[in-house]
């Protein structure tokens, strides 16, 4: 379970503010464990939306908007 959620953004991002609460000290670590993670969910996100474009387009599922 432990793994999951450090493969989330949010759990980098609240460990952080933690640090920063009880510490007084900026994690940045943590800053660009979370920035890091966002990128790679982003380039999955774009990744599979381009898949799922193309497909549509090779099966014929979009429709033909505009003469």
């Amino acid at each position: 379970m432990r793994s999951t959620a450090w493969a989330t953004p949010s759990a980098h991002v609240f460990e952080g503010m933690r640090a920063v609460l009880l510490q007084g000290t900026f994690p940045w670590e943590k800053f660009w464990a979370a920035a890091a993670l966002n990128l790679v969910y982003l380039a999955l996100g774009a990744a599979v939306f381009a898949w799922a474009v193309r497909d549509a387009r090779i099966h014929g599922k979009l429709l033909h908007m505009g003469e």
